[in-house]
């Protein structure tokens, strides 16, 4: 009934120092399944330990490196797109799940699935788990500003979709074709190119335990290329987390407003510097609240020099049904 498939890049090596990539695969043997599609660009040992697994397991596998689909290079988009098409070329199964890397699914979770019989409603085309975090920081973070934590990851996964641990019926992505370059937000076009078709999408409460939760920033590089995408998402594709809307939708509609908005990660660096001292200690802290200012900055600044050539955000499934 089950094809679970899991798209990869040196996960091996990226989970070694936390749980394990075998904790992950582990966690999915709750799940009926007999075939494993495996999409793997890795430069690492990840597809011979997802082997090792698989024969120990006696699970099928299937493994494949991301079809370009006419994109310079392999993304989260192709490597996704390349997972449905094998499981549309060689399997008859009713339902995709995909499990991201660095995710455990929590003891329960196909129960749930049984107990709720939310796979007996044909109305239902998707079914995700909530992505729980593995440490307490973003709770944290969200609770000083009144904020209950599964609320804002519900609200996070209908702005932009998940795949963590997400089971898709195969009639409800029949046909998507997820632009090559959305190397974010790839889940939120599948998750919206399902729904705006009409079908129904379930959150199952039991959900996964998050290893690499992105309640804290890392990497500027990396940061500021997701908030490019994030851009790009937004003005052609129509898919826009609320605060980018906010950002965007003053940028387009009062271009003054919006150069003077550019003060405000300035002026809320003090606020911001007392919330995350509270959480990570002052030297931490300061180091994190310099970061999030930063970003909120330059992401304003992007948003008004490119926002200006592409004029408004399209209507979601207008843009992605085309």
């Amino acid at each position: 009934m089950v094809i679970l498939s899991m798209i990869t890049y040196n996960s091996y090596s990226k989970m070694k120092g936390s749980i394990g990539l075998e904790k992950v695969l582990d966690s999915t043997l709750q799940v009926p399944y007999k075939s494993f599609i495996l999409v793997d660009d890795s430069e690492d040992e990840t597809a011979t330990v997802v082997r090792r697994w698989c024969e120990k397991h006696g699970k099928e596998l299937v493994v494949s490196r991301s079809r370009l689909y006419g994109h310079r290079r392999p993304t989260r988009a192709t490597a996704r797109q390349t997972a449905i098409d094998i499981f549309f070329e060689s399997f008859s199964d009713g339902w995709l799940m995909f499990v991201d890397d660095d995710v455990v699914l929590r003891s329960g979770w196909w129960k749930w699935m049984i107990d709720s019989r939310v796979l007996e409603n044909p109305r239902v085309g998707e079914v995700w788990g909530i992505n729980w975090d593995c440490s307490p920081e973003r709770e944290k973070f969200l609770a000083l500003f009144g904020v209950n934590l599964k609320d804002y990851l519900i609200r996070k996964f209908k702005e932009r979709g998940g795949t963590h641990d997400t089971l898709y019926r195969k009639e409800a992505i029949e046909g998507v074709r997820i632009p090559p370059e959305l190397h974010v937000y790839e889940d939120a076009f599948l998750h919206f190119y399902v729904t705006c078709h009409g079908w129904e999408s379930v959150v199952n409460p039991v959900g996964v335990t998050h290893y690499h939760p992105m309640y804290a920033y890392t990497n500027i590089r990396q940061e500021r290329e997701k908030a490019e995408v994030a851009i790009k998402a937004a003005l052609h594709y129509g898919i826009c987390e609320y605060e980018h809307y906010k950002i965007i939708r003053e940028s387009l509609s009062h271009r003054f407003k919006a150069y003077l908005s550019l003060l405000r990660p300035v002026l809320g660096f003090l606020p911001m510097l007392l919330v995350t001292a509270r959480i990570y200690g002052f030297k931490a802290g300061f180091a994190e609240a310099v970061k999030r200012q930063y970003l909120k900055l330059w992401f304003r600044w992007r948003i008004l020099s490119t926002s200006r050539r592409l004029g408004r955000i399209p209507d979601v499934c207008e843009a992605i049904l085309g």
